[in-house]
């Protein structure tokens, strides 16, 4: 055989032939060669489903935000440290708050976000960091509000104090999960929110609930992290994000329920009895 390969005519469960150009026979020839070929048998044809059939159904998990209240007119005392009052106060250690309003007590910065400590009954206190001392003031403000916000690190969860973590269904004994979609139904206010996604084998343990730093236990049971940043639309937000971590580039997953949690990556202000619910775009 002379000259390069010019094309490859395979003929299953018979020969491969090859031929190949011309250079020292007659012009207008080819040299050809033929070996024995057998064939290739127990192949399965990969199946495509279009997505607009119907047959394709991802679960959810729905996680929603206490009930009560996000902010208020409240009151507070010129001394040191300074005493909050909350006519049905919601908070509890560790959530985070701002402050507004006409003019904030002599000592707090409006808009930053302080860490509630010592609530209890009507009244809380504000640290400027989680669990650190309560700040005094010298003045008691004017008409002050305070505003419970989500800051980057926060847990968002179904509890005030002891959160459920919310799971989904595998409909499949196994099943690859590459992205993760996330609808929120708050109408204003989370346009590029960003949210990290843990999802788990097993639910974890925290150390609170809702508007408390994340700090998750249970890293044997953890199985991957998805990023999600949302846009705004004029009746919720919505977005949706790949896997970041995770022991391989997808998720396969087998089992009956994966448990997941949310994370908050950007500042945000949350609404009474938000819901986020947490679409995986399994690939059955």
């Amino acid at each position: 055989m002379s000259g390069a390969p010019q094309d490859i005519q395979v003929i299953p469960a018979g020969t491969v032939t090859i031929h190949t150009l011309p250079t020292s026979n007659p012009a207008g020839t080819t040299d050809t060669v033929a070996f024995p070929f057998q064939g290739v048998t127990g192949g399965v044809p990969l199946a495509i489903t279009a997505l607009s059939s119907g047959s394709i159904t991802n679960p959810t998990a729905l996680i929603t935000r206490p009930s009560s209240a996000v902010t208020s007119a409240v009151t507070a005392t010129s001394a040191n440290p300074c005493v909050f009052t909350w006519t049905g106060n919601p908070l509890v250690n560790g959530q985070s708050v701002i402050l507004g309003g006409t003019a904030v007590p002599t000592g707090f910065t409006a808009g930053f976000p302080y860490f509630v400590v010592v609530s209890s009954g009507n009244t809380f206190q504000l640290s400027a960091t989680f669990g650190g001392p309560a700040v005094g003031s010298s003045s008691t403000g004017t008409a002050v509000t305070a505003t419970l916000v989500y800051v980057p690190g926060n847990l968002i969860a179904s509890s005030a104090t002891a959160p459920a973590v919310s799971s989904f269904p595998l409909l499949t004994s196994a099943a690859i999960i590459p992205r993760i979609r996330v609808l929120t139904n708050a109408t204003s206010g989370w346009n590029n929110a960003g949210l990290s996604i843990n999802i788990w084998s097993a639910p974890p343990s925290y150390i609170g609930g809702d508007g408390v730093p994340y700090a998750a236990s249970g890293a044997a049971n953890w199985l991957a992290n998805f990023q999600v940043f949302l846009t705004q639309f004029g009746d919720g937000a919505s977005g949706g994000g790949g896997i970041t971590f995770a022991n391989e580039v997808t998720l396969k997953i087998s089992g009956t329920f994966v448990f997941v949690d949310i994370q908050a990556l950007s500042q945000q202000t949350p609404i009474v009895s938000q819901t986020f619910t947490i679409i995986p775009e399994l690939l059955n």
